[in-house]
């Protein structure tokens, strides 16, 4: 079986007794075919039983594992070693806790802040007495295609990989999150909720058009949930309840009222359509940069050929969605 030297390179703290973080590192011969989560219980049977992480179910459900291998945030039981070492070409790896937590020691973070959140978004059932029986000797049918719905943001397991790396939750204490808020959007669709769409406004109070689509939840998540769709859908909803008078939902109308008009993004009516005239005086001297480079166009654009046609797939795709 092939195997490797590697070093690990694990970053360590103790709150008790370190004034800063530090890193330590260790060497070891790998196998292929270890984990992340193999080597770290290896070095702390072996090497250093004062090395600190979670773990428990060892077969990515707990979501517990959760770190950060080479600055992105992986679960230790999932990853291979070699694998990241291909990936990164090296014999070197950097582990590290999750971010935007609470360091309580080495790779063990506090979860209290994110799960408190997720419990001020109500994200659970609260039955509609209209579908869901009171008895327990009936039941409410879900068939497969309202199950479509929002059946893969059910597979969230709470390891708050998305949470770690979200730079909206970083910067905005006000921000719902990526999990909390796709399981807000979970819910808004279930047709067994008492509240169904009325969650948007939960959305709304806790800044979900704050999220810049970056993506970035969606890219470290395990179970490819990616809340960044859920975000977006929940944000829909809104707008279709009537939640319009805020940037982020009229600079939404205002791109889907110039692909309407011409097909084309409208770049000269956009600060306007979407922050008025306060919108136009912030983009004023950008305007003027490109008025006097020959960039500005027209706000009166003429409709590109395939309009009908586009016209035609932009309300397919709505009704679809």
């Amino acid at each position: 079986m092939e195997r490797r030297e590697v070093t690990f390179r694990i970053k360590r703290f103790n709150p008790k007794k370190d004034v800063r973080p530090y890193y330590q590192e260790y060497k070891l011969t790998v196998p292929r075919g270890m984990t992340i989560l193999e080597a770290l219980q290896f070095i702390k049977d072996e090497i250093d039983p004062t090395l600190a992480f979670r773990a428990f179910c060892r077969s990515a459900i707990c979501g517990s594992c959760a770190i950060k291998v080479n600055g992105f945030p992986k679960l230790a039981c999932k990853t291979q070693v070699f694998t990241e070492l291909d990936k990164f070409k090296t014999s070197l790896l950097t582990l590290e806790p999750l971010d935007n937590m609470e360091v309580i020691r080495d790779l063990i973070v506090d979860w209290d802040g994110a799960f408190e959140r997720m419990k001020e978004l109500k994200p659970y059932l609260i039955p509609d007495p209209k579908v869901v029986p009171d008895t327990l000797d009936e039941e409410t049918r879900v068939y497969p295609e309202e199950l479509k719905k929002y059946d893969k943001f059910t597979d969230c397991i709470l390891c708050t990989s998305c949470y770690s790396i979200c730079t909206a939750t970083q910067i905005d204490e006000g921000y719902g999150g990526p999990f909390q808020l796709a399981r807000l959007y979970r819910f808004a669709v279930d047709k067994r909720d008492g509240l169904k769409e009325e969650r948007a406004k939960i959305g709304y109070a806790y800044d979900m058009w704050n999220c810049v689509r970056c993506e970035k939840c969606a890219d470290v998540c395990p179970k490819h949930v990616g809340p960044v769709d859920a975000i977006m859908r929940l944000r829909g909803i809104s707008i279709d309840i009537g939640l319009k008078d805020n940037p982020g939902a009229r600079h939404v109308l205002a791109f889907y009222k110039s692909l309407m008009e011409s097909g084309l993004l409208n770049e000269v009516l956009l600060p306007l359509r979407a922050k008025g005239i306060k919108g136009v005086l912030e983009n004023l001297p950008v305007g003027i940069k490109m008025i006097l480079k020959g960039k500005a166009h027209s706000p009166i654009m003429k409709p590109i050929s395939e309009h009908e046609s586009l016209i035609k797939l932009m309300k397919a795709a709505m009704e679809v969605e």
